[in-house]
């Protein structure tokens, strides 16, 4: 009988559970089902586990509209189906080809548009590196993946043809150079060339109030560009063309340090290429990363290999700043990896990257020269004040710090605006991480007492409340530089972030800054969080 009652009980929830879902509106049902990954991680695999099912077994029978393939594509690499989807994609190049060969107007800013599909393009590639990862380090494709990889590199070929033809830009040309750069076999990867790009640093920026320090022997400003973005159409996707064009006034502002690594799409080829057509090439500083995320045997072949294909992607013999990021401490043999990017004469400067204190200091009495760490570090965030600061003051190490915006939570925008509806659709992933750090900061009240005084300290100056925020983390002597994330081709902020330059915060300023810090709980953030990357590991102290 006790049988029975359960299978009805769990019939019931089930019922009403699915009365839920007919009735939510989308909106509704989506922001419920991000609360549910947010605080229940745990169902991740099994949505990821149905949603490939539910993909592959309707397959076949699909036969919607480009627009409708093109969120199957990106389900297909939400659930880890990046091989899977490269079908799908020819498909999508094929559909583009078509209208430009018929002399249909091709549709740049609708849901399926050449420009998003590109961001895919970017996605997928990212996606199927992924799978290429081994516990030796990489592997090449088999001769199935290459089937259909080179299946859609063909398609990407004749489609760039038809564009020329018809005399349009080819709006594929970041998608062609990211697939053909995934097949190790193929050197030469570049779609096509740029053309020399003539660059005039600070036509606009004043250099009197560039802010420098050092990296080993490189002079590079305090402000780096952050290429994250690039890693998902979540930010947005712009053309190659529009990419550029941001580089070089970023470059023209005296933006000339740029920050990215093997995982965020296309970002190292991107930046290759403008830097490799570039007319003054020696002036741009590339800090690239190597990330170990998953088990592997460190041997002197692997760590060769890796640092082979940052120099391949970045289209130069040297690399200016290699950071290593390693994912598991358990496993000891991060200090191996490290002693043998030491020795490699292709890396100029070595770096860390969410490193916590204890690891740092490992690897520093290990003899290891380290530069730089790069941690989250913000009003919000000052964990690396607890321990991080000393260590990094006893052994020169500068900090790079992300995150000092909050995910642009940090702005005049937000002031005086009420608590966000944080898995609604506006709010992107990043957003979302940062605001679950303000609240367990002292919550969204405190926080717009802490934008006003921003505010009116940013009036005095004749600044932003993003220049502020910036300002107080600069002028710790142990940053460096604050990472600024760019989202090149979709918005230029290269003017309100350089006004961060050339001024400091004074006595008044920091008071009244202290003055709301001292009502929070940033002495628990510590506690609640760890150390500085621990969030990224799933460890906790609380």
């Amino acid at each position: 009988m006790s049988v029975g009652y359960g299978f009805e009980r769990r019939a019931h929830v089930n019922m009403m559970t699915d009365t839920i879902i007919a009735n939510l509106p989308e909106a509704g049902l989506r922001s419920v089902m991000r609360a549910l990954m947010s605080f229940h991680p745990e169902l991740t695999s099994g949505l990821e586990l149905e949603t490939e099912k539910y993909l592959l077994r309707t397959n076949d029978a699909f036969d919607g509209s480009m627009s409708e393939l093109q969120k199957r594509v990106r389900c297909m690499l939400g659930c880890g189906l990046a091989f899977e989807s490269v079908s799908a994609l020819t498909t999508l190049v094929d559909y583009f080809k078509k209208q430009v060969e018929s002399g249909q107007e091709v549709d740049l800013e609708g849901e399926a548009s050449s420009v998003s599909v590109e961001g895919d393009l970017i996605q997928a590639t990212t996606a199927m590196e992924k799978e290429l990862v081994t516990a030796e380090g990489s592997r090449t494709l088999s001769e199935y993946e290459k089937h259909f990889v080179q299946g859609l590199i063909s398609s990407l070929q004749s489609c760039r043809i038809a564009f020329v033809h018809a005399g349009k830009a080819f709006p594929f040309a970041r998608g062609l150079a990211a697939l053909k750069a995934l097949d190790a076999e193929d050197e030469a990867h570049h779609a096509e060339e740029l053309g020399k790009i003539v660059l005039t640093p600070f036509a606009y920026g004043d250099p009197s109030k560039l802010e420098t320090f050092k990296i080993g022997q490189r002079v590079v400003p305090r402000l780096f560009g952050g290429l994250w973005q690039l890693s998902s159409p979540a930010w947005g996707t712009a053309p190659q063309s529009k990419i550029v064009e941001h580089f070089t006034n970023y470059v023209n502002w005296g933006y000339t340090a740029y920050d990215m690594a093997d995982h965020y799409g296309d970002a190292e080829i991107v930046f290759g290429k403008f830097r490799s057509a570039c007319s003054h090439p020696e002036i741009l500083f590339a800090a690239t990363k190597y990330c170990v995320f998953n088990p592997v045997v460190i041997t002197p072949a692997v760590i060769h290999a890796n640092v082979s294909e940052r120099c391949r992607r970045l289209e130069s013999d040297k690399l200016d700043l290699l950071q290593f990021h390693w994912q598991n401490y358990l496993d000891p043999q991060y200090v191996e990896a490290l002693k043998l990017l030491q020795i490699d004469d292709r890396i100029s400067n070595l770096g860390l990257c969410n490193f916590d204190t204890e690891h740092m200091e490992i690897v520093l009495r290990e003899g290891i020269k380290i530069q730089t760490n790069q941690v989250q570090f913000s009003l919000i965030d000052s964990r690396p004040t607890v321990k991080m600061a000393a260590v990094c003051e006893r052994y020169g190490v500068k900090l790079l710090t992300y995150g000092t915006l909050c995910g642009g939570f940090l702005a005049d925008q937000w002031l005086d605006q009420p608590e966000p509806e944080p898995f609604s659709c506006d709010i992107t992933p990043s957003q979302r991480k940062y605001f679950e750090a303000i609240l367990t900061w002292g919550g969204w009240s405190l926080f717009q007492t802490l934008l006003q005084t921003l505010s009116a300290i940013a009036a005095k100056h004749g600044v932003s409340i993003s220049n502020v925020a910036t300002r107080w983390v600069l002028d710790f002597p142990y940053v460096g530089a604050v990472v600024v994330g760019s989202r090149m081709g979709i918005s230029e902020r290269a003017d309100d972030n350089f006004a961060a330059y050339g001024w400091r915060l004074d006595e008044e300023d920091r008071n009244a800054i202290e003055q709301v810090l001292a009502q929070s709980h940033r002495d628990k953030m510590f506690e609640a969080m760890g150390d500085c990357g621990t969030e990224y590991r799933g460890w906790s102290k609380a």
